[in-house]
């Protein structure tokens, strides 16, 4: 008997406790937090150029195709330097190196097309930008299909092409 007296009075107080959390948590004042307060404010999105660029080396300048931003100058900046890597610009772009190989084995193109289809910010700073090249060289692959550029900017804000790859 006194152990089913010990059980009730138990129950009763766990009971009791519970009532007081449920006041506790309907009489805080309710904080929301919308989606727009949860996340960083997200920069508006850039629109790609719908445009086809075509370069050959006897074309080149170091100058960008109006219109482009900064970062799509810098795909384009690496795109000339890899047809004409003595082009007056290229070595102060801060370029991966093998842009500037000149080992004639390495097939580099004389012209290239490419048109951007894709833009992906990453976590750790940088953006890839997609393209869908062709050229009429080798250069190890990475002129002709799915390209992908990846731009980051510096401690000066200048965008730059840290790397190249492609999807086969």
């Amino acid at each position: 008997m006194l152990k089913k007296i010990v059980v009730i009075a138990l129950m009763l107080g766990l009971f009791g406790w519970s009532l007081t959390l449920i006041n506790k948590t309907t009489s805080e004042p309710a904080v929301i937090q919308t989606d727009a307060e949860q996340q960083p404010q997200a920069q508006a999105e850039e629109i790609l150029p719908e445009t086809v660029f075509s370069f050959n080396n006897q074309n080149v300048t170091a100058e960008c195709s109006e219109g482009l931003s900064d970062m799509f100058c810098a795909v384009e900046n690496a795109v000339k330097c890899t047809l004409k890597p003595d082009l007056a610009n290229c070595a102060g772009l801060n370029l991966p190196q093998f842009i500037f190989m000149t080992d004639p084995t390495a097939e580099r193109p004389t012209e290239m097309n490419y048109k951007f289809i894709n833009k992906e910010t990453q976590p750790n700073g940088t953006t890839h930008i997609y393209t869908e090249s062709s050229c009429n060289g080798g250069w190890f692959g990475l002129c002709q299909g799915t390209v992908i550029y990846v731009v980051g900017q510096s401690k000066s804000g200048k965008w730059s092409v840290k790397d190249i790859y492609a999807i086969e």
